[in-house]
């Protein structure tokens, strides 16, 4: 029976001791949580004063500067709506007007910020000078691309060609097939594509058999020294006249410009289309020729005379 008591007491004594335990465990998690819990509000307390903060003493200059950046967009886009309007009313080349639209709206995007980030107080000094450091980089590196974009917008801004346009320039002729930032395209008459750079074709002298309408075909003729030359020469321009490519019949040329060696030389100059240059300046010769022919008037050509000594 003493044993039981005994045994008894020692199992309460023992609970008693894991209860304790256990209290003294819940305490220490609860003081653990409250610290926890005080921790974070004041955390929490910090951000929201250093909010607060902030607000009250940045609070006008954000909104101002929402304010400004909505209104310098929308002034923005309108001023690049404005200048396609004005490019578009203008002389300028079609496909240059995409380009400068946006190398004006971006240039205006970046004045904005630039004022936004002064309102916020974020120093632009620095930018600027990072961003310049960066495009004298870019600069130095791509000065050669940079240079043939600089020629490619003059080309299209002030037009010395077109596309359709034929055209001789640094030795290369043809028609233009596309005018590029980089490269202007030329299609030769063998079928053959040249691409050549915008700053060579700018910093050579351009023909453009195309700029007018009207083109100057100029020719010669070779009559012999035994013909009658004031018959050849009527007889030259009467079959000009005949063509149906001659715009300007009045202005038609036609005298004798040299005697060369084993001919009489008749030029000739008439204004025909740039587009029908080639077809009339055929059509011509074959209608002088046959008429000269017709008339048995000589067309000479070079003869070498050989000698033979008798001895």
């Amino acid at each position: 029976m003493t044993t039981d008591v005994t045994g008894a007491q020692n199992a309460a004594a023992q609970t008693a001791s894991a209860v304790s335990s256990t209290a003294s465990d819940v305490s220490n998690a609860a003081t653990t949580v409250d610290k926890t819990v005080a921790h974070q509000l004041t955390i929490t307390e910090r951000i929201f004063d250093k909010v607060q903060h902030f607000a009250e003493t940045k609070g006008i200059d954000i909104v101002m500067a929402i304010i400004v950046l909505v209104i310098g967009y929308i002034i923005s886009r309108e001023i690049k709506v404005w200048t396609r309007n004005i490019l578009k009313r203008s002389n300028v080349d079609p496909n240059a007007i995409g380009f400068i639209t946006e190398i004006v709206y971006f240039i205006c995007l970046l004045f904005v910020m630039t004022i936004v980030f002064g309102m916020l107080g974020i120093s632009t000094s620095s930018l600027i000078a990072a961003l310049g450091g960066i495009g004298l980089a870019i600069g130095l590196a791509l000065k050669d691309n940079f240079s043939n974009v600089a020629s490619g917008i003059f080309i299209l801004i002030f037009r010395p060609f077109s596309v359709g346009d034929y055209i001789v320039a640094n030795g290369v002729e043809g028609t233009v097939a596309e005018i590029a930032i980089i490269y202007t395209k030329i299609r030769t008459l063998g079928n053959q594509m040249i691409a050549v750079p915008n700053n060579t074709m700018t910093s050579s002298i351009i023909k453009n058999y195309s700029h007018y309408e009207l083109r100057n075909l100029e020719q010669t003729f070779d009559v012999g020294y035994d013909s009658d030359l004031r018959s050849c020469l009527h007889l030259i321009r009467e079959e000009i006249l005949k063509s149906a490519y001659i715009q300007d019949k009045e202005n038609v040329t036609v005298y004798i410009s040299e005697m060369a060696d084993s001919s009489i030389r008749v030029y000739t100059r008439c204004q025909v289309k740039a587009t029908d240059y080639y077809t009339a300046r055929t059509e011509i010769i074959i209608s002088v020729k046959e008429a000269l022919d017709r008339a048995g008037i000589d067309i000479p050509f070079p003869q070498l005379v050989i000698h033979q000594s008798d001895k």
